[in-house]
Order: C-alpha cells, then structure tokens, then sequence
C-alpha cells in the first residue's frame, strides 16, 4: 500500500460510534489523504439520538495522520434514502471517483487497492458502472482464476464509483414504465422468481414505500445497460446486521456477516465485459434471498393472497 491512499473515501454515519471507530481505525491503516464524512443528523423522536450522533461526530478527533476531513453534519435527520443520496451527491460533485463505506462495512485493506485499481482501469469504459466489495456467495467464484467477475446484481457493503456512473442515478426510478413494459429485468439473471422479487422492490422503491437509495441505484445501473464488478472473495464484512443498534437490518442472518479475506495483487482481469452464464442467478440466492422462502413469497403473489 501506498504510504499515503489518494483515492478519496466517502464515510457514511449516523448513531453509531462504536462502529465508527472500528473503521475509522482500518482507515488509519491506509491513511485516505483526503476524507468525506457525511453524518445524520438525530431522529426527532429519538431521544437517544442527539447524544449518540455527537459521539459519532466526535471519532472524528482520533484521525491522526495528515489528511483532509470534509464533512457534511446534518442538523435534522434526513433518513437513510435521501440522506445518502444527497451525500453521494456532494462526493461526486467534488471528486471523479472514489470509494464508499458505511459505518458497519468493515473492509479488509486489500479492499481499497482493488478499488484504487479498478477505478482506474474502467475509469472510460462507460458499462461499468459500479465496484462492489462484498460477495457473499464467494463459494461460487473463490476458485476462479481471475480476481473478479462481471454482475448485474449491485452489493453495496463497500463499493466504489465514478462521477460518469452516478449521473445515471435516479432516486426516483425515471423511466420505469418503459422498464417494465420491454421486460428489461430479464437482464438480471435467468430466473424467473428472482426477477419477479427484484422487480417488486424496485416498484415499491419508486413508491416510497421503503426507504431504500440502493435499489434505486441498482435499477439505474439495470435501466443503463451497465455492469457491476464483483470480487471473487468477500473483501467486506457486515459487523451491523442483526446487532441491538441496527435501524434498517435488524434481523440476524449469519451469512450476511461472513467474514473479509484478503485479495491477492496483481489483479488478474477477465478478458472480457462478458458474464458468467447462471451465475447471477446463484449469486442471488446466495445474497438476497433464501429460494425456499422466495417461492412461497412468489405464491402468493401470483395467487394475488399477498
């Protein structure tokens, strides 16, 4: 690693300062020369939510390696949907490129020279669209011979993007009439189910009726043609899901907390933009959703029960 990281990192944080020293600390290890921090503002109805986001906002004096701290301090709350979006907004109108981390992604440090790396090499390629971190069905692709593969699916634990890439993004899923009506979801993989899940979550993220910006991101990137990378070993583990503090993923799955491993160097590229035939597919149920479960939730809403 470089004495000094000059690809710039945005820091996503709201309530949480534990979580946010553990990655504060990993930075350090590759000390980011220059550093944005957006932070939440507290919850109207959160007492505890004031104390909390001062303490986050606090971590922030234990940087102690020379680099430069841009913040974003909301005093209202704006919620994990605009709020995010609006920070990614703010990163992107300064930098070209960059990495992005929550408070819960724990990154191994492999995970920023494969970003650095790749933000370079696809830097013109205009399908790419989106660098990926995590992988958890990396029982699938550990054994290739290359160090990551191209998806259509956007993980978003630790990832990476351009300027170019970002402009595409709509929060508000333009276009998704037409998106629906030329059946463009099928790019996603070759299952049927999995298509009818992922199709479901788009248009209830179009109707606010989640609070989601990651699927609106991973429609645009669907709704451009593009490509996301994937690394062929988990580079970012989850420490967030299922624990006591979390506000969107409360329930606890061990899988989603599988564990970082390193990434060897130098990176060994596919030939090609091409994807794996199926393996999108695997991937998503290694992911998103247990395929047991999904057929049952897929029945009733064929049978119109749901």
């Amino acid at each position: 690693m470089e004495s000094v990281f000059n690809t710039p990192v945005l820091l996503l944080l709201f309530n949480r300062p534990k979580h946010t020293q553990i990655v504060l600390d990993r930075l350090r290890l590759i000390r980011p020369a220059v550093l944005y921090v957006h932070c939440d503002g507290p919850r109207m109805n959160r007492l505890d939510d004031e104390k909390e986001v001062r303490a986050v906002r606090e971590c922030l004096t234990s940087i102690d390696w020379p680099c430069e701290v841009k913040t974003l301090f909301r005093k209202e709350n704006a919620g994990l949907r605009e709020g995010v979006f609006g920070a990614i907004n703010w990163f992107f109108a300064e930098e070209e490129k960059g990495i992005i981390l929550e408070d819960d992604c724990v990154p191994d440090i492999s995970f920023f020279q494969y970003c650095a790396v790749l933000l370079d090499y696809y830097e013109k390629e205009e399908m790419v669209m989106h660098i990926g971190g995590s992988n958890l069905g990396e029982h699938l692709t550990k054994n290739s011979e290359e160090s990551y593969i191209f998806s259509k699916f956007t993980f978003v634990w630790g990832w990476a993007s351009w300027r170019r890439a970002w402009k595409k993004m709509s929060l508000s899923l333009d276009g998704f009439e037409t998106f629906v009506s030329k059946d463009f979801i099928k790019d996603l993989c070759d299952d049927g189910m999995a298509q009818a899940y992922m199709l479901e979550k788009f248009r209830a993220t179009k109707h606010r009726e989640n609070n989601s910006w990651a699927y609106a991101w991973s429609y645009s990137i669907l709704a451009a043609k593009g490509l996301t990378v994937v690394p062929c070993h988990n580079l970012v583990q989850n420490t967030g899901i299922g624990t006591s503090d979390a506000t969107h993923t409360v329930n606890h799955d061990p899988k989603a907390r599988l564990k970082a491993s390193a990434l060897a160097f130098p990176l060994k590229h596919p030939t090609s933009l091409e994807r794996i035939k199926g393996l999108d597919t695997k991937l998503f149920y290694a992911a998103q959703k247990n395929r047991i479960r999904l057929f049952l939730w897929y029945l009733l809403h064929k049978t119109g029960l749901r």
